[in-house]
């Protein structure tokens, strides 16, 4: 009995945490979802996400080959990451859209600024936000700081003398909490780079 019931409780578990499917198109690169690094698989051409309830953030790359019309090889059009920025309310299966790039004239127009959609089952495009991953970045690191300065000032030390005053976190602190917001990528590149230092 236990045997049946074990599977039976991961399976519901793992459908509770999951409130919609997307499926991404082979000519987009996932490279995170949330705070999660993802790999595409090599055996499949579509990338298939389970994305959570709630607010989401997937950063994609558009990458398509096309022929050389002159010469035998191929020429590959990408995009710089971008992030799109959605939020899933109950269990969907969500359908990608983009515009057709039927030559790479097109491709690389995309590329510089791509559009895409997401779309519900009753047709409607979920409201989602796109912007390239460096200005996310830029952005995410300015919000830190604002932190950072709002907890500097509520930070209050008594000094010999009695008196207290206004400290910021120490490195320590501060250290650790980059540490626990950076990607595994982002840690073994830390890591190699401490022990260069030593």
């Amino acid at each position: 009995m236990k045997s049946i019931l074990l599977p039976m409780f991961f399976s519901f578990s793992v459908f509770s945490a999951t409130a919609a499917e997307l499926i991404v198109p082979e000519e987009f690169i996932v490279q995170r979802l949330n705070s999660e690094d993802y790999s595409r698989s090599i055996f499949s051409s579509d990338t298939k996400l389970n994305i959570p309830e709630g607010q989401n953030i997937l950063v994609l790359k558009y990458s398509s080959i096309f022929d050389h019309d002159m010469e035998d090889h191929h020429i590959t059009v990408a995009s710089k990451p971008f992030i799109i920025s959605f939020s899933v309310g109950k269990e969907v299966k969500l359908s990608f859209s983009y515009p057709e790039q039927f030559n790479q004239e097109d491709a690389k127009r995309f590329a510089k600024s791509p559009v895409v959609k997401l779309i519900n089952p009753n047709g409607n495009a979920v409201a989602v936000m796109i912007q390239s991953l460096a200005s996310y970045n830029d952005a995410a690191m300015k919000q830190s700081l604002l932190r950072r300065d709002e907890m500097a000032q509520q930070t209050l030390v008594q000094d010999e003398d009695g008196l207290m005053s206004k400290t910021s976190p120490g490195n320590l602190v501060m250290l650790k909490y980059w540490w626990q917001r950076a990607s595994t990528k982002e840690k073994k590149e830390f890591l190699t780079f401490i022990q260069a230092q030593q």
